[in-house]
This record gives structure tokens, sequence and C-alpha cells, in this order.
């Protein structure tokens, strides 16, 4: 007797076992499959999550925004996600993200003034200009004729302003008004050595004042009190320092005042003191005031050196360039005012005397001004600072389906910076002053903003204008804020680096608009992952050598703000480092660890390769973190870098700004500070007050090298952010566009690495790059190409050795300037959605758009309704996700009825193993609220369009209307369709009972929900269920609840209920996972009566947990058939129906009456 393939030869009683457990891993467990939009996640590919907190780990968990002025949630799958995962274990969820990206328009952009370089002053003897020269002037005398005035003229007649008799380079400090030059359109604030401030003309008066006698600005220690001219008197040096002719005079007389102004090469100095040479007496009387606390020696101070500060900013002009908008050079000037005589002479004298204008009597003080003047011409700024773009903004704009691609509100170069004096021009020397925007729409209208980069300030630019296209109203504000850099700006200005904003912007057109490649607007492809650059080796001769880089697991623009990476513990000695993932937004001081590998190794024989204990991108190793994969460099595996070390890593590419401006940057940090250095110096013009911060030392822990947060570095998260590409040739075609050639300087740990430049070496490849003969690192202060051994090595303790990097470039891929998604059915190949973006074509002639569309291939295009389609078309194959439920939020049979068929025929024909859930809208989807009843969608209505849609299946089910829920995460309620709870209790359907039990009623059906939109009558309830929607109905004990279970199947039958569908799927997925382990085995009769007996105890089983009443499986012996390898047969089966319907009769009887009798 044999028995399978056992053969039995002594008589016995055998008794075995058949292990049908393992067709049960998968039977009464619900496992559901999502597509739709997510906070965060990697694109179209089905993840398989098993709890909530990992769903928020992999896909950030629930958001209440909806899309703008409508009612769809953009972020369903999260709540849907939430309220499954309270029953289940098994979900895949497919993230969409966007295929056409979008064109950003036109671009204006912010820069800075640098600072000026001492270092470009070319020599005390060669860097200027000069003269002297000697001017009369004429002040009317106040308060009892003992007050100089608050005017200087060079008349007696008091007609003619002195200040307009100054040498040229000097006055336009003291506010004269020059229309084409605004920068010299204001009156100069400056700072004098005791650390007050004041104007130039205010302090003309006030040398005034001291040659006169009054001098209280000096102090009382330089001179006496209540000293002036007696009125009609002259004084004349030559006649002693002490004369009768003034009042009182019992202390030295301070008409030999000599005011100076900036630094002065000797000469100067000596020409206004000497005896033999001048007009002064060199008499205890001749007192030098240095108005702005330099040094009266012929240094000139470097660029760290708060004494010159106040000269520089007080008179030194930055000159713009017109085509560049950033400058070129400063020219300034330094003088000196001391009182003379007419001509040159030993003698000084001033007067008093009277005057008449206009009937009225004036006693005036008068004399003779000399100025010696210094000009200083073609003084450089820092050039890496100058012009740098800090800010850059955008028009905001809509996309319609009649459109295509965005209309801007402002479409040429209307905007504009303001700088006006009196009111903006702080500016200029402030980078963080107020300034003004000005801008014109096409439409004619025109706006003027108060704006800054000071972002504790309500008037800071993303505060002012918005972030993105719809988060302030167009017709309020028509721009808004791409990019910002205050932290960059901060350090910059702090490090005596950057001066203040350029009175100008710098104006880029739109991609569509332009016929060259001058425009930085080009973001018209799909969605991308973030990366970092590569980590680089050690120093290693004069090059360094790439060793793998960091792949974002998450795609999208969120991905860029996810995660940064530190290699720490970086040991020559064992070869091994570690890897910590850290949350992007933590801080060195307290990081916040995500993961972390520790003892990596680039040998790729050992357990402990970096590769195999992360993952790789390219699936040579499993992976294994959450956050992210490594792209292996070339060699790396081939272990030719075995004993090497990651020790730095490449710039960023970043985008050009045309032919001028500078592209922001990181500061790095790139040395551990030591106590007593300073780290900053911020130019703040007081001559007698050092303002820099001293560093306290760096607590080694709590740092880290490369990108950091601490003390002398710092980023912008809108630096990781994608910044486009070089506009293609051809954008009605062209799905991808050039490589920026500007890349930024890495970070390298090794002083040496400055050897390492682009253009040669590993990067010979960067000739044509902004770091072509460039040093590409910028780097530490001490070698790092062995384990250190001196003490004094900062890098000597293991602690130190370590740095951070961060990916950067993930792009959603969707059009930002639409409302809502292009997935409808008008923006499918050919049709009118599609035809208003494309571009004329052969194939469609009448396309009347500029390449916001375009095909990808044979059957895509780059609309939402392909991408969509792409993530749906992700579950077509149930061999690779075992799924029995399917949702699809966002997207609804109304308004996205291509979309939902294309789902319903991949859920029926490619699967035929699932059940659909799809949405119906209770509400007109594309209203920005819920105040107009007339916009509510009635049972009635509901039905009617159900109908019109033409929908008929059995795998496919919706409910009517949407239920409000309390997300506790925001704090806020928000309408979503009943899909999340529907899914909910179909788990829990299969956790208590069976699939084929119907997932409605009290048991199976209530609904964690504040309550439904609509409180349905009796009446409404019967309309919507003969009309196949599933009602969500509202009892007073029990609130919302499940109460329908019909499928979208118009024919009356038994698949016209979703528990006898869940059933069959049920059924054959259970048979087929026994039948399948037949295949391949002899087809006969045993085989036949094998599969017999695998199948009869599923049903069998299934008709004792009340699924069937009865059934029966037939099998055919036709021999064509056998002939043709097949085995076929027929399973007979009775579903046993939900009840749905109770009846009850009262019979009211008779007393006397017999219940037997009735």
């Amino acid at each position: 007797m044999a028995d399978g393939n056992r053969v039995f030869v002594s008589p016995g009683v055998y008794t075995s076992e058949k292990d049908l457990t393992f067709v049960a891993q998968s039977v009464g467990v619900t496992t559901l499959g999502l597509v739709g939009e997510a906070l965060k996640g990697p694109a179209f590919e089905p993840i398989f999550i098993q709890n909530y907190d990992d769903f928020t780990t992999r896909f950030g968990g629930t958001s209440p925004t909806t899309y703008v002025d409508s009612q769809i949630p953009k972020y369903e799958l999260g709540y849907i996600a939430k309220s499954y995962l309270s029953q289940s274990n098994q979900l895949f969820v497919t993230r969409v993200l966007g295929l056409s990206g979008y064109d950003a328009g036109p671009s204006w952009s912010v820069q800075t003034i640098g600072s000026l370089d001492p270092s470009t002053f070319t020599g005390a003897t060669t860097a200027y200009t000069s003269g002297t020269t000697r001017l009369p002037f004429y002040i009317p005398l106040t308060g009892s004729n003992v007050t100089v005035g608050s005017e200087m003229f060079s008349n007696a007649g008091l007609s003619t302003d002195f200040i307009s008799t100054l040498p040229n380079s000097i006055k336009p400090h003291f506010g004269n008004a020059n229309a084409t030059n605004p920068l010299l359109d204001w009156e100069e604030t400056i700072y004098l050595t005791n650390g007050t401030s004041t104007t130039l003309k205010a302090d003309l008066l006030s040398w005034a004042t001291a040659i006169y006698g009054i001098a209280s600005d000096l102090g009382s220690a330089d001179v006496g009190t209540g000293k002036y001219l007696a009125t009609g008197a002259t004084y004349s040096s030559c006649t002693g320092s002490n004369p009768s002719n003034l009042v009182s005079a019992t202390t030295p007389f301070y008409g030999g005042a000599i005011y100076q102004y900036g630094v002065l090469p000797i000469e100067y100095t000596n020409l206004a003191t000497a005896t033999t040479t001048n007009s002064l007496s060199a008499t205890s009387s001749t007192t030098l005031y240095n108005r702005l606390g330099v040094d009266s020696d012929t240094a000139l101070k470097g660029p760290l050196d708060y004494e010159n500060d106040a000269w520089y900013y007080g008179l030194f002009d930055y000159t713009g360039s017109s085509e560049c908008c950033s400058g070129t050079t400063y020219s300034g000037v330094s003088y000196q005012l001391y009182a003379t005589t007419a001509t040159t002479g030993s003698c000084q004298q001033i007067s008093t005397g009277t005057t008449s204008i206009g009937g009225t009597a004036f006693t005036v003080f008068s004399g003779y001004c000399a100025v010696d003047y210094v000009d200083w011409g073609n003084v450089k700024p820092y050039e890496d600072y100058d012009g740098m773009v800090v800010l850059t903004l955008r028009s905001r704009g809509l996309s319609t389906k009649k459109s295509g691609g965005p209309l801007y509100e402002v479409t040429a170069n209307t905007v504009s910076f303001d700088c006006s004096g009196g009111t903006y021009e702080r500016v200029l020397e402030d980078p963080f002053a107020s300034f003004g925007i000005n801008a014109q729409t096409t439409a004619g209208r025109n706006y003027s903003f108060k704006t800054s980069m000071n972002v504790t300030s309500k008037d800071y630019a993303s505060s002012v204008f918005g972030v993105t296209p719809f988060d302030k109203q167009a017709v309020d504000v028509p721009l808004f804020v791409e990019e910002s850099y205050p932290t960059l700006l901060k350090d910059s200005w702090r490090k005596g680096k950057v001066r203040g904003l350029q009175c100008c912007l710098t104006y880029l057109p739109s991609a569509r608009a332009v016929t060259n490649t001058n425009t930085i607007a080009w973001y018209m492809h799909e969605w991308l992952t973030p990366e970092t650059p590569y980590v680089v080796s050690e120093l290693q001769g004069s090059d360094v050598f790439r060793l793998f880089k960091f792949v974002s697991i998450s795609d999208g623009t969120t991905a860029n703000r996810e995660y940064k990476v530190s290699l720490i513990n970086l040991s020559f000695e064992r070869g091994e480092f570690d890897v910590v993932i850290r949350d992007f937004y933590d801080t060195d001081a307290n990081p916040v660890v995500l993961e972390k590998y520790t003892r990596c190794s680039l040998d790729p024989t050992k357990v402990s390769f970096i590769g195999r204990k992360i993952g790789t991108s390219t699936g040579e190793f499993e992976l294994k973190s959450r956050y992210t994969m490594l792209f292996l460099g070339e060699g790396v595996l081939d272990g030719i870098y075995a004993g090497s070390l990651p020790c730095g890593f490449e710039g960023y590419r970043f985008r050009s700004y045309g032919n001028c401006p500078l592209n922001p940057r990181l500061v790095y940090k790139t040395k551990y500070y030591t106590p007593g250095e300073v780290v900053y110096d911020p130019p703040f013009g007081t001559g007698t007050v050092n303002n820099a911060t001293i560093s306290g030392g760096d607590k080694v822990s709590k740092v880290y090298l490369g990108i950091s947060d601490s003390m002398g570095a710092g980023y912008d998260p809108d630096f990781f952010d994608h910044k486009g590409y070089v506009v293609p040739s051809n954008v009605c075609t062209a799905t991808a566009g050039g490589e920026w050639s500007v890349i930024t300087q890495g970070f390298h740990m090794d002083s040496g690495a400055t050897v390492v430049v682009g253009g040669s070496g590993t990067y010979v490849n960067w000739s044509g790059t902004s770091l072509n003969g460039k040093s590409i690192f910028e780097c530490g202060v001490t070698s790092f190409s062995k384990e250190p051994t001196l003490s004094t090595d900062p890098y000597k303790k293991l602690r130190a050795r370590k740095f951070t990097v961060a990916p950067h470039g993930g792009f959603d891929g969707w059009d930002i300037y639409r409302k809502t998604r292009t997935n409808t059915d008008d923006y499918r190949l050919g049709l009118t959605g599609y035809l208003n973006g494309a571009c004329v074509s052969t194939e469609f002639p009448t396309a009347k758009g500029d390449g916001s569309f375009k095909k990808l291939n044979t059957t895509e295009a780059n609309t939402d309704y392909f991408a969509y389609l792409r993530g749906i078309n992700e579950y077509s194959n149930p061999e690779s996700v075992d799924i029995n439920v399917f949702a699809t939020p966002g997207i609804d049979y109304v308004d996205n009825l291509g979309l939902v068929n294309e789902a319903i025929d991949m859920v029926e024909t490619d699967r035929a193993d699932s059940l659909y859930v799809v949405t119906t809208p209770d509400y007109n989807m594309f209203v920005p609220n819920t105040t107009v009843s007339t916009n509510a969608v009635s049972p009635e209505e509901a039905v009617d369009n159900l109908e019109d849609s033409l929908i008929d299946s059995n795998y496919t089910a919706t409910y009517y209307p949407w239920i409000q829920i309390r997300d506790a995460a925001n704090n806020k309620q928000i309408y979503i369709p009943p899909t999340s709870e529907v899914m909910r209790n179909i788990a829990l359907t299969d956790n208590i009972s069976f699939p084929w039990f119907a997932s409605a009623g009290y048991t199976r059906g209530l609904v964690n929900a504040t309550k439904a939109r609509k409180k349905l009558t009796l009446d409404e309830r019967d309309t919507l269920y003969v009309g196949r929607l599933n009602p969500i109905a509202t009892f007073s004990d029990t609130g919302p609840i499940i109460w329908g279970n019909k499928t979208l199947q118009v024919r009356e039958s038994a698949l016209d209920r979703i528990n006898v569908r869940r059933l069959l799927l049920q059924t054959r997925k259970l048979i087929s996972a026994v039948a399948v382990r037949l295949i391949f085995e002899q087809n006969d009769e045993i085989v036949r009566q094998q599969f017999l007996d695998l199948v009869n105890p599923i049903l069998d089983s299934i008709r004792r947990d009340r699924g069937l009443t009865d059934f029966r499986v037939v099998l055919s012996n036709d021999p064509q058939e056998i002939d043709r390898n097949e085995m076929n047969g027929k399973i007979y089966i009775k579903p046993t129906r939900a009840l749905e319907y109770i009846f009850v009769e009262f019979l009211i009887t008779p007393t006397g009456a017999s219940f037997e009798d009735i």
C-alpha cells in the first residue's frame, strides 16, 4: 500500500500529518494596498508597513492639508493608514510624486554688498590723490551770540551753503542730493571716538564750535567752560595763544583744533602742526582730534580691526555696476579741517561781526577753513562676498486647464529694490535693516512692501511675501520668497565680509520665455531623490578619491530636510569609523540620533563593510537602514580603498544666477576654536568699542566639523532644495535639463587638501565647472592622513575626528502653481487639458501650449493623471504584491473617472483577488469652504453621479457621506471620505470573524468619527442603497455606523454583496495557494485526488465557519485537456448571505384566543 511517496510493507496502523498551516498564514489577515500622496517616503514603490510608528517614519504621519480652494484632503492616505493599522499589521503604501514639474517663472534676486577689503589698498604712497583748499565760512550765532548756529555759509550774505564749496569727494557725504546715484543721496551717519553717532554736517558745526570757543562735546578734560570771542573781536594766532579779546580767557584757546577724518599719511599731520610750513602755530593751542577713531599713523587696518570701521563705513562709497547690479570698487576720502587764513601764511584768523539779511540783524562768526584731503580709489570689496545672492523672489501665478502652464502676476522686469534716503538707506550699510520692494503686475497694479532679512522682525521677507504661490492672496501680494539665506548673511556680516544689500535686483526670465540659458526657472521635469555629494578619502599624494555617497530612501522635496549624516571616530589605526544618521533639524550640542552603525570599514571582505551594514542602492547588499542607502564609488567593491577612511566630501551642485551674482554657500566648521580666539567681529562703526565675539573654546563632544550649526558655522535649509536645471534647447520635448556648472567648495579635514583642484586628478572632468583650477575643498587646520601622534594635534582625540554632510536636491515634481492635480480625464493624451499645455506637433496639431506637458513614451505623458496611473499599476502583479483590499485616496469616480476605471480594471483583470473601495464625493470638491449649502451633493445626486459613471463591478464598493474626524496630532477637525473606517472595519472583521462576514452593523461597522457630514434619514438610506451606495448611518446610540454591504455590480446576484465577493476572493486565494503545489506533478488520477484532498477541507472549513451552506468540486477527465497539460474543474458553492432585512409582524389577538389556534 502506498500513501504518497511512502510504501507500507508490514501490516499495521499508520498515522500521518499534513501541515496546512502554510495556507493559513494569510487566511483571515487583511492586507491593504494604498496609492496616493504622503508627506514623505519613497515614490512609486509598494512599501510594506506593519505599524503606525513604521508608517510615520517612512511616510510622515497625518496632515489636514487640502488642495488649494478645494475639499480634497491632500494626505488622506495618512488617515487611512492610521485607522487601518489599529486593526492590522499588513499594509502596502505606494507614494505618488509628480512627473511634470513646472516653469518657476521670472525671478528677482537680492545680493550683498561686500565689505571693503583693506588688503586692496595699494599702499600709503600710491593709493590716493590729494589736495588742499581754503574756504571762507560764515556762521550765524544764536543764544545771545554765544552759540554756533545750525547752518554754515560760504559768503557774508549767508546765501551759499558752505558744504557746496567742499571738494567733490567730500561733499556727497554731507547729504548733497544726487539723483543719479542713490548711494549718495542721503546724509552719512558716522560714529565718533567716544562711541556716539552723529552726521558729518553736525560734526562740522562741532568743529566750528571748537574754534569759536564752546567745545562742550570735547569733554571737561579738554577745555574749560564759557570761552568764546567777544562780539566784534578778531583773533589771530600771531598775537599769542591767550589774547585779551577772549572773554574770561583763563584757559588755552581751542581755535587751533584740528579735526581729522580717516587715515591720512603722516605728512598731512606734519603739515597741520609744523611752525615752518603751515598756517598754524605749534603752540599749546593746537590740538588734533581723530574724529573717527582711526590711528594717525600710515598703517591701514586689517579686515577684522574694529578701529577702522567708522572710516570705511562713513567715508567710502560702493560703486555699483549697471551690468551686474553688484559693485566693482569702493571710492573714499580722508580729510582734516582747521582754521587758517585766505592764503598761505603763519597765522590763523577768526572774527565776529554783524550783518543784516532782509532787515534782520545777525551776529556772524567767520574765518577761513583749511581742508586737506586724500581721495582713495579702486579699493575692492571682498570678492567672494560681493554680489552674493541671499534672497530670491518669484511671481505668484496660476496654472489652469486652459493655460497649460503657469500664468504669472508679474511677467517683466518690473520689480525693484528701494533703498531711498531717509527710509531705507541704512540697508546699504546694515544688511538686516529694512528695505523696500516695489512691483508692478502685468495687469498694471502697483505695490510697495517694507521688508528685511531680519528673521526676528515682522518685516522678515518670508513673513511679508510668504514662501509658496498660494500661502497669500496674489491680489494682495503678487510675489513670494523662493529661497532665503539669513544664516549665511548673518555669518558674513558678523565676520566683517558683508556691508549691506545691493540697491538693485538681478532679474532673470521664465524658462518658457527665453531663447538662451539665462534663466533659473527650468523645473519642468519629474521627481528626484536627494543624495549627498561624494564622501572622499584621506589625501593620498595630491589627490583624494570618491568612496560613496548617501542616497535617501525617501524621495521628493521633504526628504531634503529629513536627516544628515555624521561620520565620527575616524581611526586610521583600526581602519574603522562610525556612521550616525541624525535628524536634520537637531543641533551639534544636542544631536538626535535616528540610526547608528558602529565600526564600519571600507574593506568589502569584512562583515564591517559599510555597504553591508547600511545597504546599497544598486542591490549588492540588502538595505538595512530606514533612511538612507549607499551608492559606492568606482573601485570600492574591488577593495582598492580597503584601508582608507572618509575624510571629507565634495561640494554641492548649484545654479548660476547669470553672469555676475555669486551663488549662496554653506559656512563649514573647519576648526575647533580655542579659548580667546576671535570668531566674529561685526562692523559697527565705533572706534572705541570692540564688539568682537571671543570663543570660550569649543567643547569637542558638542561640535562637528563640516556642516554645523555651532559657533563660526551655519547653514540655511533652503540651500539643500533642488535648484532646477539648465534650460534645454527645446522645452517642448525635453524632459531633462543640463547640469549647472557651479559647484560649491566641499569640506576636507586635511589642511593639505587645498592641493586638490578642479580640472586635474580625480576631478579632471570638472574643468568646465566653477572650480576649474581652484581648490575644491575648504580645509581643516592640520594634516589628517594617518593616525595623529602629537598631543597638540586637534585630531589627537578620536572624538575630534568627525564631520557632517547632508543630502540635497530632492524634488516633488508637482506643478506648485496648480491648486489641484492634473489627474482628471482631461489630462489624458490628446484631450483638452493635455493639449492646452503641449506644444504643436505632428501627432497633436491642435495643441496650444508651450511645453508644460509632453509625451514620455508611446503610452504616457507627464501629467498627474499618468503619475497616479503609475502608482496604481504598481499593484498590477499579484505575485509581487499580495493584497486583498485596495484604495486610491485623493481620487473619486466623479472627477477622476478614468483613473478609477483603470484601478477597477487592474483589480478585476490583473489581480482578481482584491476589493477596491472608491470615494464618492458628498460635496463640490472644488470650492474653498463648505458654507454654501447648494454645494452639497445630496443622496439623489450621488446616486445619479454613480449611474453616470457607468461603473459595474462587484470588485468595487463605495460609501456616503464623508465623516468628520479629529486629527489629534495637528489639533484639527477634518472631513475625509469614510474609506479609513471602512478599511479598519474590514480588518476588524477578519480579526474577529472571517472575510465572508459583512463589515457593517453594530458588531463590525462602528465608525470612529465625530460625526457624518450628513445625518441620513431612512428614505435617504433607501435611496442610496438602491443606488448601490453604502450609507454611513447615524444612530443616537452609536453615532456614525456603516449600514450597507453592497458592491457596485448592477445586476442583482450574490456577488452584489461585499461579503460574498470577499468570500470568493478568499476562497480563490486559498485554493490557488494549495493547488500551486501540484504544478509539474503527473497529470493523472492521483494528482486529481490530491487536488480534491487539498481543496475539500478548505471548503468544508469555510462551510463550518458559516461562509458556505454547501459546495461541490468536480474535475474533468477530458483526454484533450490532459493532452494540453491541463486539469480543469468546477467548484459549485452556495454562499451564505448576510442578513439585511428583518421583518416582524405583530398580531394583536382577543383575550380569550389561543395562540395554538392562530
